[in-house]
């Protein structure tokens, strides 16, 4: 009977002993956290660039999407070359570059580019691009990291015409993280520099990424 007891007891105190005690999980959980600290910068999900600025995927995203629609607009076969220099056909938003037909204005501007002429090799030749969103009224669009659609920024003086001064300052914009298109598009503002009064400077942008298609981006 003794000696019955006394095994039960054993594997009882054993089976006690098994768990861990509150001062051992609170040792646990204090060495994980640190642990924690020390690996999270190895899985940040910003970049820092060979110039020294930090870029968040958004960012990232959104340059590399600039970047594709310079090279539709600029690039061989590219709009600009397609519409054989032709500035007030140019497309006038963002979404122009993803249709495969002519968008209206061009049948005004310019009715002989509304198709592509392969002997010439001018005229629309849509689509430029392939849409990776939609705007807000839900058509097909080219949004940026944070799935918002560009703004195509080219009349500046906002008279429904584009002239060749006007043509050589188009840039695409993204809002930003804030959401919000704060980069003035008026004549006065067409040319990027440093002086306010009668460039384009970095603070008149806020958050916006802008990337000029033809001119240096002289705001630094």
């Amino acid at each position: 009977m003794n000696k019955s007891f006394f095994t039960i007891r054993n594997i009882a105190d054993r089976n006690s002993r098994a768990g861990l005690s509150l001062l051992e999980l609170l040792v646990v959980l204090a060495i994980l956290m640190a642990t924690a600290v020390l690996v999270m910068p190895l899985f940040t999900p910003n970049v820092v660039t060979p110039d020294g600025k930090v870029r968040t995927p958004n960012e990232i995203t959104t340059e590399s999407t600039m970047h594709v629609i310079r090279d539709a607009m600029l690039g061989e076969e590219g709009v600009m070359e397609n519409l054989a220099h032709q500035p007030d056909a140019l497309p006038r938003e963002i979404s122009d570059l993803v249709k495969e037909d002519a968008p209206s204005h061009v049948q005004s501007a310019a009715p002989e580019l509304t198709s592509f002429n392969p002997f010439f090799g001018i005229g629309w030749r849509g689509p430029y691009l392939n849409s990776t969103g939609k705007d807000k009224e839900g058509q097909p669009t080219i949004v940026d990291g944070w799935g918002r659609e560009f703004e195509l920024q080219v009349d500046f003086d906002s008279n429904g015409q584009i002239d060749e001064e006007e043509s050589k300052y188009i840039r695409v914009v993204s809002a930003g993280p804030n959401g919000e298109i704060e980069t003035p598009s008026d004549e006065l503002n067409m040319k990027p520099g440093v002086n306010q009064s009668v460039q384009l400077t970095k603070g008149e942008c806020g958050d916006d990424l802008v990337l000029f298609l033809c001119v240096p981006d002289d705001r630094n």
